[in-house]
């Protein structure tokens, strides 16, 4: 009898044992290898989106807009019906320092390889010049990659929206991912990095409407350039 307890408990014991294995397993699984290999690369500069865009079916709910911040409307497919979307309860900064709204060009809608739509904004500047944080919040993540180079993914302050910002030359020697950021501070450097072109300086800058904040590269592009053309300037 005294052999069959000692059996039982040694069973019991690699039970828990195994079970505890399991759960630090996934918990490492969750934490720190899913959010790097959960998605694919598709976009031309922002990488970590999804395959298949993202289509609003009905308005969603606006939250309150910052006065004459116009409300926009995605097109991101052509054979769609232009959709009312919200737009960021805030007036964003132009994201790179020194950049007037006059220079801005709306390049949102151009042509990329493999059929692709551009859905971000590039803001041309000389190596070097200062990113600037488009608003408050918080960064969500770092991500260096093939075709966005070194860049920055950065919440709203609502977690409603993420501000993407690719081919920088570096990013600001002591900003941290999960740092909360003011609207103006210095972030990183406009570079060439990724598929950018060598010599060919600018900051990718993407808005996307968020689904899910634990799934920052996935949601719905909004075009920055009618934001930032009447939004503030960096001096």
């Amino acid at each position: 009898m005294k052999r069959l307890m000692q059996f039982l408990r040694k069973i019991l014991l690699i039970f828990y044992i195994t079970l505890i294995h399991l759960f630090a397993a996934l918990f490492i699984y969750q934490e720190f290898i899913n959010p790097y290999f959960s998605y694919e690369e598709n976009k031309v500069e922002n990488v970590q989106d999804p395959t298949e865009k993202v289509i609003v079916p009905t308005p969603l709910p606006i939250p309150s807009i910052a006065e004459n911040t116009p409300q926009i409307e995605s097109n991101t497919n052509q054979n769609e019906s232009n959709i009312a979307v919200s737009v960021p309860n805030t007036t964003l900064m132009i994201p790179v320092a020194g950049i007037k709204r006059e220079q801005l060009q709306d390049t949102y809608t151009d042509a990329r390889s493999e059929e692709r739509v551009h859905n971000a904004i590039d803001i041309l500047a000389p190596l070097g010049t200062p990113v600037v944080a488009a608003s408050d919040g918080e960064i969500a993540k770092f991500f260096d990659s093939e075709r966005g180079g070194i860049t920055i993914y950065q919440f709203s302050p609502d977690k409603h929206f993420v501000y993407y910002y690719a081919h920088l030359q570096k990013r600001a020697e002591n900003l941290r991912e999960h740092d909360f950021v003011k609207q103006g501070t210095v972030i990183g450097y406009i570079g060439d990095t990724g598929n950018a072109g060598a010599g060919n300086y600018h900051l990718h800058f993407e808005i996307m409407i968020l689904e899910d904040p634990n799934r920052y590269w996935k949601g719905t592009d909004i075009n920055p350039y009618p934001l930032l053309k009447n939004g503030i300037e960096f001096r």
